[in-house]
């Protein structure tokens, strides 16, 4: 079952790294990035970690079936009348105001630059 969360996941991840910044724009990584990539991979690993622990007790102490999990991921799926394994934003995202990539409304930082964000909403 943890299989089927990490790769709905892992491939929403994929997806938007390869829209946001094309292999073809990109070239080769700057070694200035590779600490921000091995820290997004640590927390990478952190949220697969919690998110099987979280199935387990889930499974343990409620009988939740793997078919429900299934299930209510689907209906999720569907929330914007489409069924493409993506979660749909309640707002569209901002740009960095340093490097101009696309980041989330409620992030404190840029995930591509790190930039920090002075712009954050009073109530998300």
């Amino acid at each position: 079952m943890i299989d089927l969360i990490l790769e709905v996941f892992g491939q929403m991840v994929v997806d938007q790294a390869r829209k946001n910044d094309p292999p073809s724009e990109r070239g080769p990584l700057p070694i200035k990035d590779m600490p921000r990539i091995n820290s997004l991979e640590r927390d990478h690993e952190r949220l697969k970690l919690i998110t099987m622990a979280l199935w387990d007790i889930l499974t343990e102490r409620l009988g939740v079936s793997e078919a429900e999990l299934r299930q209510r991921i689907l209906e999720m799926d569907r929330l914007d009348g489409r069924e493409d394994g993506r979660l749909k934003l309640r707002e569209p995202p901002r740009n960095c105001r340093d490097c101009g990539r696309p980041m989330l409304r409620s992030a404190s930082a840029c995930p591509y630059c790190g930039a920090q964000s002075s712009d954050l909403p009073l109530f998300r």
